[in-house]
């Protein structure tokens, strides 16, 4: 179970870096993905997919959920591979959509295990203590930063429970490569990546547009925009407006292996969002994160590249960094 089907690039590769780990620790396995559109999923992956349960009326009232529900009761095993899932930095609705899928699976006594997972922050007690009963049902949690460790701590949450791991997309690589020197000078490929979240810093983007303008101006640096997910586009446009040069938009493949062959041909990437900075891990391409939540931070210093905090960016830190 997961946000798979949602638009999100990352969420795809979380699911794909799950499947490939169980294709070689477990090939007999058979497994049916919730997520929120099937037909996407089974598209990019080849695996049998169904929809979420229901959090609404409207979503009740399909009927499409039945299927699912028998799903769960039939399962053996029931896995959140990965994930942002439990926080209401946007909206209290995926704690209780994602705790709803926990409850559900263990009134079935079927046992729940949550990889890859960053977990908070919080805004308001109502999520933790919801996100506290229903990770307790949990058989176990791994999560992907230390930060996320201490907030199971915080809701008191077993520590034989608690794991420390990765993010279950670095597991589409047997081997994390050497990551290539971030070039200074001569010819550099910048791959952007942006996202339109609603708590930003207001003057973020036209900051990064008198960044993107100055590197622009180098006729020896080239920049590509990738949309890693929903709304991404829509960042671009308020950079954009700010950028004499257009810059050139790059449709990413569906294919995990083919995306990271697209990776490889960049310098550096600066990045938004945490996949964006994982598949620069995954191609061995400097990176340099735009923190708008602690998930990327975390993730920037667990491998020592470069990031800066969205709350306080200017396009001189971007500058520094880029030739530092």
């Amino acid at each position: 179970m997961g946000n798979f089907g949602a638009e999100n690039i990352g969420d795809e590769l979380i699911l794909e870096g799950f499947l490939a780990q169980l294709a070689q620790h477990s090939p007999q396995t058979k497994v049916t993905v919730l997520g929120g559109n099937p037909r996407l999923i089974q598209r990019w992956h080849g695996v049998d997919a169904l929809p979420l349960l229901p959090c609404g009326l409207r979503s009740f009232f399909t009927g499409n959920w039945v299927r699912s529900f028998q799903a769960i009761r039939a399962a053996d095993n029931v896995v959140f591979p990965g994930g942002g899932l439990f926080t209401d930095s946007e909206s209290f609705r995926a704690i209780l959509l994602w705790g709803m899928h926990i409850l559900v699976a263990r009134f079935f006594w079927k046992p729940v295990y949550l990889l890859g997972q960053s977990i908070g922050p919080f805004h308001s007690e109502a999520a933790q203590n919801f996100t506290r009963f229903c990770l307790s049902k949990a058989e176990w949690i791994e999560v992907r930063d230390t930060a996320s460790e201490k907030e199971l701590r915080k809701l008191h949450i077993s520590c034989s429970k608690i794991k420390v791991g990765k993010d279950t997309a670095l597991g589409l690589v047997k081997r994390l490569p050497k990551i290539k020197l971030l070039k200074k000078k001569g010819r550099r490929k910048i791959l952007l990546s942006l996202r339109n979240f609603r708590k930003l810093n207001p003057n973020l983007f036209g900051e990064l547009g008198i960044a993107l303008e100055k590197l622009s101006e180098k006729p020896t640096i080239k920049i590509t925009f990738a949309a890693f997910g929903k709304g991404d586009l829509e960042a671009l446009k308020q950079t954009q407006s700010l950028v004499g040069k257009k810059i050139k938009v790059l449709a990413l493949p569906e294919s995990a292996e083919e995306i990271l062959q697209e990776i490889k041909k960049f310098d550096v990437v600066i990045g938004m969002r945490l996949h964006s900075l994982i598949t620069a891990r995954l191609a061995g391409v400097p990176s340099v994160g735009i923190s708008y939540s602690r998930k990327v931070a975390e993730f920037q210093k667990s491998q020592q590249q470069k990031f800066l905090e969205a709350k306080d960016f200017s396009s001189e830190k971007l500058l520094k960094l880029l030739n530092s």
